[in-house]
């Protein structure tokens, strides 16, 4: 008996990396993803080291406040991580500079303790 895959119409959600994909090639995703370069470039070079989401907010604020909410850019809270792998994979210099997790896997438990949290009146 041979097995047959059947595709079915089934309309799957696309992945936050399927969306980022599509998004960084757009003209708006491919200006975010440079700024965001030169920026991480810029806190290398002068020996800072931030986190993506540092960069990410600054790029949020450059278009929310700066820009006086008239841009056309919408930032994805989802994509600075995949924007860090993006700089680190495209400069050289930028190789190890952000600190990554496994994309998808839940956070891992350290510890069962449990937390008692005071209630403020």
């Amino acid at each position: 008996m041979t097995e047959t895959n059947i595709q079915l119409g089934l309309a799957f959600a696309k992945t936050h990396q399927q969306k980022f994909n599509e998004w960084v090639h757009t003209p708006e995703g491919g200006h975010v993803a440079n700024l965001f370069i030169r920026m991480a470039i810029g806190l290398n070079r002068s020996g800072h080291k931030v986190g993506a989401k540092l960069i990410f907010e600054r790029i949020r604020w450059h278009f929310e406040v700066r820009r006086a909410k008239s841009s056309q850019y919408k930032l994805n809270n989802n994509y600075h991580a995949y924007l860090s792998r993006l700089a680190m994979e495209r400069v050289p210099e930028l190789a190890g500079y952000f600190d990554t997790r496994e994309v998808g896997k839940p956070c891992k438990v350290v510890s069962e303790k449990v937390i008692t949290v005071r209630k403020y009146a």
